[in-house]
């Protein structure tokens, strides 16, 4: 089986969004399938990309697009498309950051060969904005994609909802798969003995996604001020010069500590009591489940997956919108509790590894394998 894979995901060389078709692209090479995928060409190359490579992987870079004035992505001579569909592939993975991201970046002649194409095809949604309103245009181009996939993929339940609604029509080719998890070790992580208590974000830092913003508001009110507490945000990301002048706006520095990237997670909660989320928009965030599985509760905003894995006052807390007005009352619920912390972190754990699939890039490819038999038998 030939497949090819399309990341349409601009906003960084690599995210949680891509950690699904790399997983399934390792296994298909593994079982002798081949494999090629178009993603964007920076100048770092991720050590995903050279792996995936070193196996057998076909990259086809395509050039990073230009913004104009009015914010709009340019055209630019870009010819990844005709050498992927050169290739003739079985079935082609369409991978998006947003739901929506093919119809605002520039795609070029994607559309126009996938159309025209006797090729099967499956769209990957990973995130989705409750508040965000397609136009006409928008609506029916991406009701025209969805429609004739023949598998479109949510990371949650509540994004697929958000999408029906947002298009004004169901999806029955639609379904829920899970992403993976940065974890080879699913035991609980030792609670942590710091008398301080420790909450950790780990996310992007790009507030217009993950939210920090809205959480250093919340934590800069008077309640917080003579309360045991520091706050460690591990990630890395452009915000980070803005992020930095916040905590000195409201007066944080001396709270929050930015740690950067780091690899190993459950180093993360070993260090850690409560992991808080406050996220404007999501698919289901890796840090959630695998925060879970190392036996931490969390606080997290009602968006993307959020409430499909946390209930309210037993693995977690959730705040009813991403306002540091929710994100306070929800914090402030979590820390008269903080007693019950610890067993709530071994609820949580056993609520994400009933939940959690073990083996999520077999899962994909067991999809498309299906798709492209199911092709075959209607050829």
């Amino acid at each position: 089986m030939k497949i090819a894979i399309i990341s349409t995901t601009l906003g960084a060389p690599w995210g949680g969004s891509e950690e699904l078709w790399a997983a399934m692209a390792e296994i298909a090479l593994m079982q002798g399938h081949e494999v090629a995928a178009v993603i964007y060409q920076w100048s770092c190359v991720t050590s995903k990309v050279t792996d995936l490579q070193a196996k057998g992987a076909q990259i086809l870079p395509r050039p990073l697009p230009k913004r104009g004035k009015l914010g709009r992505f340019l055209s630019s001579l870009d010819t990844s498309f005709n050498r992927l569909f050169q290739l003739k592939p079985d079935v082609i993975i369409i991978n998006q950051g947003g739901t929506y991201d093919p119809f605002l970046t520039n795609l070029g002649n994607l559309f126009d060969l996938l159309y025209q194409a006797n090729i099967p095809y499956v769209v990957v949604c990973h995130r989705n904005e409750d508040s965000y309103v397609p136009d006409q245009k928008l609506r029916a181009a991406a009701a025209l994609l969805f429609e004739q996939a023949a598998q479109v993929l949510f990371v949650a339940e509540h994004n697929l909802k958000t999408a029906e609604r947002q298009l004004a029509r169901s999806l029955p080719n639609a379904q829920v798969v899970r992403n993976p998890v940065n974890l080879t070790d699913h035991n609980v992580v030792p609670w942590c003995s710091s008398s301080t208590v420790q909450f950790a974000n780990v996310a992007r830092l790009e507030v217009g996604f993950k939210g920090q913003d809205i959480l250093f508001e919340a934590l800069s009110r008077d309640v917080w001020r003579d309360r045991s507490w520091q706050l460690n945000l591990y990630g890395g990301g452009n915000d980070r010069p803005y992020i930095e002048s916040l905590c000195q706006y409201y007066n944080l520095s001396d709270r929050v500590n930015i740690v950067g990237h780091v690899h190993d997670v459950r180093a993360i909660w070993a260090e850690n009591h409560l992991l808080v989320l406050p996220s404007r928009r999501e698919g289901t965030p890796l840090a959630l489940v695998e925060g879970m599985l190392c036996g931490r509760p969390a606080v997290v905003t009602d968006v993307g997956g959020n409430a499909e894995w946390i209930e309210e006052g037993v693995t977690g807390f959730i705040a009813e919108a991403p306002t540091a007005d929710s994100i306070s009352k929800a914090l402030e619920r979590a820390w008269q509790v903080q007693a019950s912390w610890q067993q709530m972190g071994l609820t949580a754990h056993n609520t994400a590894i009933y939940n959690f699939d073990p083996n999520p890039g077999q899962s994909l490819l067991q999809i498309i394998s299906a798709v492209t038999t199911k092709q075959l038998i209607h050829a």
